[in-house]
């Protein structure tokens, strides 16, 4: 198990250069100069100059990336173009609220989602499999932020059930926390929801009708028991790997989410950051997101080879 492991851990470092190569090269690809946004509208080409000499953008492209880079693996992300600041701070700051919010929608999505797409399964063309067809077609087919302002308008506005905005830290006060992430949870985690459960749905379907699991219910066992610890088990695999795909949806859609219900996080700072050309926020931001999808998905990787021995060859 701990060779297959490291084997894993190993195949994940080319896949994070790479990323990082097209994280620089694409930002270099979009029209604009930072030091135009820095220097103001009145600015000379002297003071325009100037400025790009002091964030090294006469640099040609390979030196700045290997100078990014070699910064980078010592864990100096460098400081913000715009606001002098570290980007270490500025990310500390702006990520806590994000994965907060990421962290309690996926688990969400999958609390509802595994069970409604277990119950479709084994029930096929009963009710609840058509109770999944009609979520599965309003969650995916809404867009996020579209289902989140009509959450706003609906519980917020009208109903003033919930708050429409803002956030409160978990460790200053849960309940008041959970209390403010109700709607934008729904609104995230509703399509991923929808996702995992017709995956599901698909898998449980093609095992319960196999042998292994007609001999358990012939020796008598507990339709829980067969459906658990038979069908469930065995059907983890392929599920396992859209849990782990999702993860890049959610921070994805954490970000958009943000936005509709002004909650602070890491949509605000990638939006400031996009508009004034901050490379090393933005490029620091999406690295930090690369990272969490490769590490999710080399988690995935490892829990297969826990529920299949068969994977790890």
């Amino acid at each position: 198990m701990a060779a297959f492991i490291m084997s894993r851990i190993l195949q994940t470092i080319p896949v994070l250069f790479l990323a990082t190569a097209a994280v620089f090269l694409v930002l270099r690809l979009i029209p604009g100069d930072p030091a135009h946004a820095i220097a103001g509208e009145d600015a000379t080409a002297a003071d325009i100059q100037g400025i790009r000499e002091l964030l090294g953008l006469n640099d040609s492209w390979p030196e700045q990336y290997v100078s990014w880079l070699g910064d980078l693996v010592q864990g100096d992300f460098g400081h913000s173009f715009r606001t002098g600041l570290p980007v270490r701070r500025v990310l500390s700051i702006a990520f806590p609220p994000t994965i907060e919010l990421g962290v309690v929608a996926y688990v969400f999505a999958i609390a509802v989602g595994i069970p409604l797409g277990v119950l479709s399964g084994v029930k096929r063309r009963g009710g609840w499999d058509w109770l999944l067809s009609g979520y599965t077609m309003v969650a995916v087919g809404v867009p996020g932020f579209l289902t989140g302002i009509l959450l706003l308008w609906v519980f917020a506005v009208e109903l003033h059930w919930f708050p429409s905005h803002g956030r409160v830290s978990f460790f200053d006060n849960p309940i008041d926390s959970l209390y403010h992430l109700v709607l934008p949870v729904i609104a995230l985690g509703t399509p991923i929801s929808a996702v995992l459960a017709r995956y599901t749905r698909t898998t449980i379907a093609e095992i319960v009708g196999q042998d292994f699991v007609r001999t358990a219910r012939a020796k008598g066992l507990k339709e829980r028991h067969v459906i658990v610890r038979h069908a469930l088990r065995n059907s983890l695999i392929p599920v396992i790997t859209i849990m782990a795909l999702q993860i890049g949806a959610v921070m994805a859609g954490a970000v958009v989410i943000e936005q509709v219900f002004t909650r602070p996080g890491v949509g605000r700072v990638m939006i400031e950051a996009i508009g004034s050309r901050d490379y090393l926020v933005v490029q620091s931001t999406l690295v930090v997101l690369v990272v969490i999808v490769v590490v999710a998905n080399l988690l995935a990787d490892i829990t297969y080879g826990l529920v299949d021995p068969r994977v790890r060859g």
